[in-house]
């Protein structure tokens, strides 16, 4: 067991002093440079790996001396590492020993291959992170939101900048937005869907158009059902393109002005409004009549 400790601490070594030495004295672009020329011409994976260069060159900064550090203080306490070793082998050859040889070699093998299998999820766990970190970071999904048009994403950051976290919104939309409510939560979303749309699958860029309701086909009945605060209207196929209201609610402009610079014009319809609950008729007043001699 001495020997062995004494080769995996060498091994350790020889990667993790020289490794430090490398990513600390190279500069990022260097290693930005080396993945980028290593990517496909486009755009898209140029950018990409610009990114995961600059990510991967951070990661081994801090895991090479890290692993610098353990393996000097292993050659420093090489004695109880090697009594700690050989303790934890016995033990666990103790615990791994059954009745049968075949069942012993059996569960050995099992507990070895669970440990391999563990140490690949990490593996493909770290990969996959340093492959969305050009444009997650250190930002959740729910704020990334991926996977959903960037109109959506627009309309859903709007949306939570402009309300309350305990708004009641009504949505009337052309399409099928019910994951609307799980990234605008805490607040509540009632999503009318027209009958013809129930059992239809949308297309993406509103190559099949679906049926929805307006505004104008929600009874009173149902508007004080639900008590919204709020009423999403968000229109995107021709058949509800209203091109004279695209500049209607300003806040949504200022909105995506700020986004996408002063010179942004819509191309959808998006209006959020308060709620405002249709004003009753006042009671007559029955007239007071004076009493004449």
């Amino acid at each position: 067991m001495s020997r062995l400790v004494r080769l995996i601490l060498i091994l350790m070594l020889l990667i993790s002093v020289p490794g430090t030495v490398y990513v600390w004295l190279m500069p990022v672009e260097y290693f930005q440079t080396w993945m980028i020329e290593r990517a496909n011409p486009d755009q898209y994976s140029q950018f990409a790996a610009h990114e995961q260069g600059q990510a991967l060159t951070v990661l081994l900064r801090i895991l090479l001396p890290l692993l610098a550090i353990l393996t000097i203080a292993g050659f420093i306490f090489y004695p109880r590492v090697v009594q700690l070793a050989t303790h934890s082998w016995q033990t666990l050859k103790r615990l791994t020993s059954l009745q049968q040889l075949g069942r012993t070699y059996l569960f050995r093998v099992l507990l070895i291959s669970w440990f391999i299998l563990g140490l690949v999820h990490f593996v493909g766990g770290v990969s996959r992170r340093i492959e969305d970190w050009p444009w997650y970071h250190f930002r959740a999904g729910s704020e990334m939101m991926p996977n959903i048009s960037d109109s959506n994403r627009d309309v859903i950051r709007f949306v939570k900048e402009a309300t309350e976290d305990d708004a009641r919104i009504l949505v009337l939309s052309d399409q099928k937005l019910f994951f609307l409510s799980y990234y605008l939560l805490p607040r509540k979303l009632f999503h009318p869907l027209h009958p013809e749309s129930e059992f239809v699958l949308p297309k993406e860029f509103q190559q099949r158009q679906l049926k929805a309701y307006r505004l104008s086909d929600l009874d009173t009945d149902y508007m004080e059902q639900i008590s919204p605060d709020y009423i999403l209207e968000y229109y995107e196929g021709k058949d509800y393109l209203e091109n004279d209201r695209l500049l209607e609610d300003t806040r949504w402009l200022e909105f995506m002005r700020s986004q996408y610079g002063p010179d942004y014009q819509p191309s959808f319809n998006v209006r959020l409004k308060k709620y405002q609950e249709p004003e009753s008729l006042p009671d007559a007043t029955p007239q007071k009549q004076e009493a004449t001699p």
